[in-house]
């Protein structure tokens, strides 16, 4: 664990970057070319994406939004509003369901829609303080989904049933304090994180992370639900459901800024929807599973997290701890290929199917799966190759060494290919000339594994073990890709397109000098 400590001048205190998060590597890069760098280089380009949420400009309450997104005019909570009906919040929290529920099923969605009903009928004001979080957090990341989906006609969202601000998200965490854990009150704590994540205040996003899990050892989550006969099927499923979609953010969050796993993999015993062990002892007999690719989607998230898991135990433990056994290495790597296989076989089940029969079975899954979720799979296999090598190749010169830095370099290739061609064919099949499209770059994680990919590249083409010219059209994609993702409006996508475009000046420099 190498790591970073800043200097916080602004509250006097002290932010510390784990090496995880990539800090110590992108150090290392401008290092490499520091002397090419002009001089009003940032000192944001030395930050990792969503480390800093002070980075922000100082705002005034309503500026989260735009007038064009959002109804400032509408009634206070205590009045009902006629323009709110049930299916137009139906159709406000549309992208949240067809984009946010299937990866990360944390919510029961019937009760959103009966909490919808009581909106309609009723106003805000008979939902209690829980029930108000969920409908906001849900709505709040619909309005945010808005800026990268194609536009519509559709009513704006009154104010009065979203989050008008960061602080007045994190100021709902007062209720859920003060109130004792419940599956209701995780679920809402859960909810607000997700629409910071969406929003890209990771560092906001994580120190919710502590509250949700310590209320999830208190729920008992953390234990299979399947080995207590207290809990009927339904609420073994929902509860299964939430845990794994706390543990998956949870590791994206402590990868992202380089934080020790809060999460430790011996201490739970949840089985996957499919991987069930405990049948045996639940008294139930035998019971009737969802349709098998509902949940595999998250179920591969959470598998790909424990994998994440793995690579952040082995790389970036205390020195004292640190174990640098090859064989180790190798258990990894056959890990992400063995999750590999299967993510392959559920997003491409036509050719595994004999003869090339293409049957109904299989169509469903394929038309089940949205091409935006495909992508996330396929760049979290890739992610994880650059995660598990990447602390390596700075490490000075040897086989294993150069080997690292080759798989980086196939991984990152694959990042910006497979996220620029799902990009452009969107744009293209759709016509679109303002960047937005039906299937959004909508997962946070790809700005930082598209940015990361862009740095390995540019690094790789300065040390001589990359073609500089495919290095810098390369970048010149990854600053097309996070230009798009920024149409969502957070800081982070813009500096680290600016960071890329600082380093391929500062490549070109150094070949022209060379």
């Amino acid at each position: 664990e190498m790591g970073h400590m800043r200097s916080d001048n602004v509250t006097g205190s002290t932010i510390f970057v784990g090496s995880g998060s990539g800090i110590f590597f992108v150090r290392t890069v401008r290092a490499a070319l520091a002397k090419h760098l002009s001089s009003s280089s940032e000192v944001v380009s030395e930050m990792v994406p969503g480390e800093d949420d002070h980075v922000h400009p100082q705002s005034p309450p309503n500026s989260l939004w735009n007038r064009d997104e959002v109804d400032f005019s509408s009634p206070d909570q205590i009045q009902v509003d006629p323009s709110i009906t049930f299916d137009s919040l139906v159709r406000w929290s549309e992208s949240y369901f067809d984009i946010w529920h299937p990866p990360f099923p944390f919510l029961h969605a019937p009760s959103i829609l009966e909490l919808f009903e009581k909106v309609a009928s009723h106003g805000v004001s008979p939902l209690n303080s829980i029930e108000s979080i969920v409908v906001r957090s849900v709505l709040s990341i619909a309005v945010a989904d808005r800026r990268q989906l194609p536009a519509c006609n559709e009513t704006l969202v009154p104010s009065t049933l979203i989050f008008r601000s960061i602080e007045d998200a994190v100021s709902c965490l007062v209720p859920i304090l003060i109130q004792p854990s419940t599956i209701s009150s995780i679920q809402a704590a859960v909810s607000i994180q997700v629409f910071l994540l969406s929003m890209l205040r990771l560092n906001t996003a994580s120190r919710f992370s502590g509250l949700i899990i310590q209320m999830a050892f208190h729920l008992g989550l953390h234990r299979c639900p399947t080995r207590y006969k207290q809990f009927s099927k339904p609420e073994a499923d929902m509860r299964r459901r939430l845990f794994w979609s706390i543990y998956s953010l949870e590791r994206f969050l402590v990868q992202s800024l380089g934080l020790p796993l809060s999460l430790k993999d011996d201490d739970v015993d949840v089985c996957h929807p499919q991987e069930e062990n405990h049948l045996e002892d639940d008294g139930y007999g035998n019971i009737t599973y969802p349709p098998h690719e509902l949940f595999l989607l998250p179920e591969f998230l959470a598998r790909n997290s424990q994998i994440k898991g793995l690579i952040l135990e082995l790389r970036h433990k205390n020195i004292k701890f640190r174990v640098t056994d090859p064989d180790e290495v190798a258990r990894i790597d056959a890990e992400i290929s063995r999750w590999w296989n299967d993510v392959q076989d559920f997003i491409d089940p036509v050719s595994t199917e004999d003869d090339d029969l293409y049957t109904a079975e299989a169509n469903a899954t394929i038309t089940h799966l949205k091409p935006c979720h495909r992508l996330l799979l396929v760049v979290q296999k890739h992610e994880a190759v650059i995660l598990l090598n990447r602390p390596v190749i700075t490490s000075g010169s040897s086989i294993a060494i150069a080997a690292a830095m080759q798989k980086c370099i196939g991984a990152s290739k694959a990042i910006i290919s497979i996220v620029f061609q799902h990009l452009q064919n969107s744009l293209r099949s759709e016509g679109s000339r303002d960047g937005r499209i039906q299937q959004p770059l909508f997962w946070p994680g790809f700005t930082w594994c598209v940015w990361m990919s862009g740095l390995i590249l540019l690094y790789a083409a300065s040390d001589g073990c990359y073609s500089v010219s495919v290095a810098e059209r390369l970048a010149n994609r990854c600053i097309k890709i996070l230009d798009n993702i920024s149409l969502r409006g957070g800081f982070w996508p813009g500096a680290c397109a600016a960071t890329i475009r600082d380093l391929q000046q500062a490549l070109q420099k150094k070949v022209e000098n060379d």
